[in-house]
């Protein structure tokens, strides 16, 4: 398999996450007993298992390996966990221990595993590096406060291009440059599936369509919604929903809000539901198993069972231009203020800027009536240090409280 054969061997043979990996590489240079664990987070194929193959190689070190999904209870990780965190080598050389797919840590299925891996972390001799799929699953939330959160994101398309020129060239393949940009494109960012797709070259009279995808990747959220609602053809739908950039709890949130808005029949209007309802059911599973590769089925149930139902039935995704005047007013006014404070939320609570703004701000505004509160949460942000600022911030705090 060309994935394999084409592997990096070396960290600098590595695309993308250039920071994320420079973190994670002083992090282990430094690290020493009691010292946090690094969790790395992002979707398949962005290098997250291959950048701890790499930096224990580079440093020497034993790698022990296991998969969350397949020890999500405390006894079954202790019982796994236990000995490589406990021991060193007669010459005090450790081992570099990683916990793949934490994601199969939440659910029902828990019992304790996370609060066992953030106890035995403090007394483990051997630094531990965990890496997830979904930075926003509740579990993670609470395993990123006390790690080393890295992010690790799609690499960018040209330099995914340029890493399958590379391997085309070396495995003897011309590939004309629209065939590359439609299989970076295709692939959504995970460099495996892109280099699976070279491999298999499924080369087809419409591949300079299938290139049009590279330039679609830079269609706002909106647009690429509306790709999708207004598509002519499922090719064309699907091609809009590779587009979007958000996690794929957004993807079925932003559907799900867009039908509720859209004044279908109510026929129609149930049997959109009921495809939204099955996808989310899928992503439950998807956690609670730990299975990501279900994820690719995402797109295809709402591309073969969403798309025929809201063709041309005029629903649209709900962007600003959607709301009220007096709200997009307010949104003009306080929009710089808003994105600053979920900003600084975000990175104190270890989630995106965009759960913080639609999912948190409007409960930490409710909750800003108490002054307490308000004092710690400015805190927390690190807005206190500036008298102007704390000024700024705790005006706007009283007022949101107030609506």
């Amino acid at each position: 398999m060309w994935v394999e054969r084409h592997r990096p061997k070396s960290l600098e043979r590595m695309i993308g996450n250039e920071e994320a990996r420079m973190a994670l590489s002083v992090w282990l240079a430094k690290w020493k007993a009691g010292s946090k664990a690094a969790l790395l987070m992002g979707p398949p194929g962005t290098g997250k298992t291959t950048m701890v193959n790499l930096l224990s190689k580079e440093r020497g070190m034993n790698l022990i390996e296991l998969n969350a999904s397949d020890v999500r209870t405390k006894e079954r990780l202790r019982s796994k966990m236990g000995e490589a965190m406990g021991t060193v080598s007669l010459f005090g050389e450790r081992s570099l221990i990683f916990l793949d797919e934490v994601d199969g840590l939440a659910g029902r299925a828990d019992y304790g595993a996370v609060e066992f891996i953030k106890e035995s972390v403090k007394e483990s001799l051997n630094p531990i590096v965990m890496a997830a799929n979904d930075p926003d699953a509740d579990e993670i939330k609470k395993l990123a406060s006390s790690c080393l959160a890295l992010r690790f994101r799609p690499p960018p398309p040209r330099e995914v291009e340029m890493y399958l020129r590379e391997i085309a060239s070396q495995e003897g393949v011309e590939v004309p440059d629209e065939e590359l940009q439609a299989y970076v494109a295709e692939a959504g960012g995970d460099v495996r599936q892109a280099v699976s797709l070279l491999q298999t070259r499924p080369v087809a009279a419409g591949v300079a369509d299938r290139a049009s995808v590279y330039k679609d990747r830079e269609l706002t959220e909106t647009e690429a919604f509306n790709g999708f609602f207004q598509a002519e053809t499922k090719e064309e739908a699907a091609r809009a929903l590779r587009a979007l950039s958000l996690s794929p709890f957004e993807k079925v949130r932003e559907v799900h809000r867009a039908v509720m808005r859209s004044g279908l029949p109510p026929q129609e209007l149930a049997q959109a539901l009921e495809v939204v309802s099955r996808a989310d059911l899928l992503m439950g599973k998807m956690m609670k198993a730990g299975e990501w590769r279900l994820l690719r089925y995402v797109d295809r149930l709402f591309v073969e069972e969403l798309y025929p139902v809201v063709r041309g039935r005029g629903v649209k995704h709900a962007g600003q231009d959607d709301l009220p005047f007096p709200v997009l007013v307010r949104v003009w006014n306080d929009s710089k203020k808003i994105k600053d404070m979920s900003l600084r939320y975000a990175a104190r609570a270890h989630t995106s800027g965009r759960s913080a703004r639609t999912q948190d701000l409007p409960y930490v505004f409710a909750m800003s009536s108490r002054k307490p509160f308000r004092e710690e949460l400015e805190r927390s942000m690190g807005v206190d240090a500036d008298k102007d600022l704390l000024e700024s911030y705790d005006k706007f705090l009283q007022k949101e409280a107030a609506r």
